[in-house]
């Protein structure tokens, strides 16, 4: 197909920026810059751009997942870890496996962990490209994501990698941006997105375009109901999704079939 650009497995691969086909390495490639230098001070954008937000939508995420002291969580994206230690305040699993696309934002989990923010449960980290996860099949009873999947080019593959390495009815809880259905919150959102997440980054880490770039892809991903029909393609079952402020941001879960 002209203008397509496959990835692994003849999968079309994207611009995550725009939504356009582009090769993969243009989106990995900057994403990976991006967060290297963002790294430090990612999580006080976090809290602040989100006016506070952020903190409910990870504990709302958090809930989602059934989890006991055998299960075995892989954090997918999971940047400087703030998935990671929420469920280490609210469930005591065997192990989660921490893992991300940038090693500096690892970095900054690692110093968590040094200074006891696992709370004794065992936490490993590793630096993993989420459309290649180097983990066997049925490996993990859960898998988390917090605003990652927006960042990776060819999604679909992603979220097929999920699947293969959840156990029969495990579970999959995503964090995400997205679009607030009703036209007066949709307005203010874009113009949020225009001026607010720029300004913010630019008074954190004084690299404004790096958070042009971030409100590119939250434009650019897809809606609630059309993510939801990507995980039910890539095989998941019982999709689900529960809007957060106004539907600026949205949990979706699902889980693998039973054998």
């Amino acid at each position: 197909m002209a203008g397509t650009h496959l990835g692994k497995n003849n999968m079309p691969t994207i611009d995550t920026a725009t939504g356009q086909a582009a090769p993969a390495e243009v989106s990995q490639e900057r994403a990976r810059a991006i967060f290297t230098e963002i790294a430090s001070q990612y999580e006080k954008f976090n809290h602040y751009s989100s006016f506070g937000q952020d903190r409910f939508w990870l504990r709302k995420l958090v809930k989602t997942l059934p989890l006991g002291p055998t299960s075995c969580v892989l954090d997918v994206a999971g940047g400087t870890g703030e998935v990671t230690f929420e469920i280490c305040k609210h469930h005591k699993p065997a192990i989660i496996v921490l893992s991300d696309y940038t090693p500096a934002m690892l970095d900054v989990a690692k110093q968590r962990i040094a200074t006891g923010d696992n709370r004794g449960v065992c936490v490993e980290t590793c630096v993993v490209d989420a459309q290649d996860i180097p983990f066997e099949d049925a490996s993990f009873d859960a898998v988390t994501m917090a605003y990652g999947i927006r960042n990776i080019p060819d999604r679909m593959r992603a979220l097929r990698e999920i699947h293969r390495v959840l156990k029969p009815g495990g579970t999959l809880a995503v964090l995400e941006f997205s679009t607030p259905p009703l036209a007066p919150a949709r307005a203010f959102y874009k113009a949020y997105l225009k001026w607010g997440i720029p300004a913010w980054g630019q008074h954190f880490t004084g690299k404004r375009d790096d958070f042009v770039y971030l409100a590119d892809s939250i434009k650019a991903f897809p809606k609630q109901h059309e993510f939801a029909r990507m995980l039910e393609e890539a095989g998941f079952q019982d999709v689900n999704f529960t809007n957060l402020a106004f539907g600026a941001a949205c949990i979706h879960t699902a889980r693998t079939g039973q054998c």
